[in-house]
Parts: C-alpha cells; structure tokens; sequence
C-alpha cells in the first residue's frame, strides 16, 4: 500500500502501529484503533471483522474496474444482515486504491431489475455468522432516486477510515441509527484514468475494486442519533475554459426543529474532481435586523481545509464544533477550480470531463432522528 495516500487520515486519529509481513499473501497489515487490516499479494483489502455481539461486517467482493480511462459506477443492493435494530458507534471502511468514493444509504427504494452481472458480498453477522450472497446490482448510480427515498449513513474517498462517534459537551454519546434488515444501497466509484485534463490522475493499480465496512455497536445504553447533511453546488456550477474559479454555498440548517437549540457538527469531508485545488468550510455567523435585513456577516473560523481531490481528509470534530442556529450561525464551503483546458466543465459524475462541489456533514442532535438533510441552503 502507498503510505502517502493515507497520511492525511491518519493525522485525524489516536496510536497506530505498522506491522510489515513478508509470508505469502500478506504484504503489509495496520493495527489501528479497532481491527486488524491490510493488502494481500493480490493488492486487495482485507479487514477482520468485530467479534460476535460487537457488530457486524459487509465485504464486497472484488470487481473489474477494466484498463486505463475507465470508471466504473454502480449501486448495490441488499438487506442489511441483522434481525435487531442497533446504534453504531464506530465505522471502519478498507477499500482498494482506485476508489473515488463509497456512500452507504438505508433506503425506503423498490429494488431495481437486477443488471444480471454477480456481485457477491460476505456478511458476517451480529452474532458472528458467515454467509455470502449475490446481491442485487446495477451498473449506474440512480443517484436522484435514491437520495430522494433514502438516508444517507456512511461517505468514504480514502482507502481507510476508522471513525469513533464523539460524545456531545452535555456526556451524550452520539451514534448512527440502523433498522432490523434495513434496506442498504452501496453507491461506488471507481477510476483508473491517467492525465485528467492536467488535474493528475486517479488509478485502481490492480484492476479490481473491493469495499469492506465494519459497523461496531455503539456501547452506551441509549445515544443521540446523528444526521448527514449533503449539500451539492449542481446546476450552477460551471467552471470556464482556461480560468480560476471559485465557487461558494451557503448552508443553514433550515428546519424548525433543528433551531431551538445548538446543533453540534461531529465529521465533515469535502468533494471535487480533478480541477479542484482547494476546498475549505468556514463557520460564520449572521446577524439581522427586526425586519430580516443584513446587519452583519462575519467569520468566525476556518473548520475544513483539503487541497487533495483524489483522497480528501475525513476531519473527526472531538469535542464537537458547536453552532448555535437561532443566534444565526451557519456554514460556508468554497472549491477553487483550475481549468487549464480549451472545454467548459459543468456538473456531473465522471471525473475525467466534470466537476463535483460537495460537502458531506454529520451534526447532533440529528433531524427527524437521523434523517439526511439535502441540499439545505440558500445559494
């Protein structure tokens, strides 16, 4: 494994020790926080799974991401392996290099046709029991529909992450909340392509995609259910032939029920593609008058900062950042983008020909008990 694709993660969390094994089909395994990990002789992940009663594991198992200037996209579908509902604590992801991004939902979506083309995941249960299935499978994202029926739980772009849920100021522990057989949709990406335009590039060295997600109970009795914010600048975003650009949104966390009291942000990460140079979140507060008119707009810090397109750094807020709604704070994001190309690029997935503007932010307590909030903002 490249050791430099991981640094910025591993800035974010507590001790790590580097074991490198020389036998056969293990070239290198990472004790970090909760479980055992590594890359086999064939460049896949591998993760240990929680013990039985402590949580349970989802492993997709490796898939063709073909040659060079390919991206290969697809969504996953299957029921996730637990027959009680549970709190998750803590959240593990090993991916293979290459990946661009994984987002996990619960759904309330009718299963789509099956594509016909195997997708086999190992689950290993809450209690430690192990099968595999050929789950249901789509070779396209279907990202409105499912964003419009469903929950967005877990959002990846590095190789590993290891997330321990904070306890907000008050002593609560905060969580993520999953249903008894939940329906689970796996939304991946992966790019092997070379020279993106002049932004670099983003290659998979084996060929192969792989997804492992470990989901650890949470081990207080009762928590507070987090939410995912998921804003995206779509429509307006368009980044012209041989320019600098900046683009900004705006995000106020708008329902009623959010605004009674503070909410408290726990995670964020940021998105964009290869004309992306620097993406960075501030924390400000505005103020107005009786009338609704703008008194004042001011900064109060700089949250999120990553110069990194390919492998954007996953920011753990322990203690949490607090934001206080009804005295008018809210969150800005900014992406600079450089397009040094003869082609105007809009919105949309491919990295290779568009661009993506992002932010993905989990706060407490959450909306509707763990409802994703989408696109909450102003511009």
């Amino acid at each position: 494994m490249n050791m430099k694709r991981i640094l910025p993660i591993l800035i974010l969390f507590s001790s790590w020790v580097v074991v490198s094994c020389k036998s056969t089909g293990t070239i290198e395994t990472q004790v970090w926080g909760h479980s055992d990990h590594g890359v086999d002789g064939d460049k896949n992940v591998w993760m240990k799974a929680p013990p039985a009663g402590e949580g349970l594991q989802i492993a997709v198992q490796p898939f063709i991401v073909p040659g060079d200037s390919v991206e290969v996209q697809g969504n996953f579908y299957f029921h996730l392996p637990t027959s009680v509902p549970f709190d998750v604590g803590v959240i593990e992801i090993a991916m293979n290099e290459g990946t661009h991004h994984m987002n996990m939902y619960k759904s309330t979506v009718k299963w789509p046709a099956d594509s016909g083309i195997p997708r086999p995941i190992v689950f290993t249960h809450l209690d430690g029991k192990v099968d595999t299935q050929n789950v249901r499978y789509q070779a396209e994202f279907n990202a409105t529909i499912v964003r419009n029926g469903g929950d967005m739980m877990v959002e990846a772009q590095v190789p590993y992450l290891n997330w321990t849920f904070p306890k907000l100021p008050t002593g609560e522990q905060t969580s993520v909340h999953f249903g008894a057989n939940d329906t689970v949709i796996i939304e991946n990406h992966y790019v092997n392509v070379p020279n993106l335009n002049g932004g670099g590039s983003q290659l998979t060295p084996n060929g192969k995609g792989k997804i492992i997600i470990n989901l650890w109970k949470a081990q207080a009795a009762s928590t507070v259910h987090a939410s995912m914010m998921f804003a995206r600048k779509t429509t307006s975003l368009i980044i012209p032939k041989y320019s600098d650009t900046v683009a900004q949104k705006s995000c106020y966390f708008s329902p009623t029920t959010l605004r009674a009291a503070p909410i408290y942000m726990l995670g964020m990460t940021g998105h964009y593609h290869s004309r992306g140079k620097n993406f960075w979140v501030e924390k400000r507060r505005a103020i107005h008058d009786g009338a609704g008119a703008l008194i004042s707009d001011s900064l109060i810090a700089t949250i999120y900062r990553s110069p990194s397109w390919d492998e954007p750094p996953f920011a753990v807020f322990d203690p949490p950042i607090q934001l206080n709604l009804a005295a008018g704070d809210y969150i800005k994001y900014y992406a600079e983008y450089v397009n040094n190309t003869g082609n105007v690029i809009k919105f949309g997935p491919h990295v290779a020909v568009e661009e993506h503007m992002n932010l993905f932010t989990w706060f407490a307590p959450g909306w509707n008990d763990g409802q994703t909030l989408y696109d909450d903002v102003s511009n």
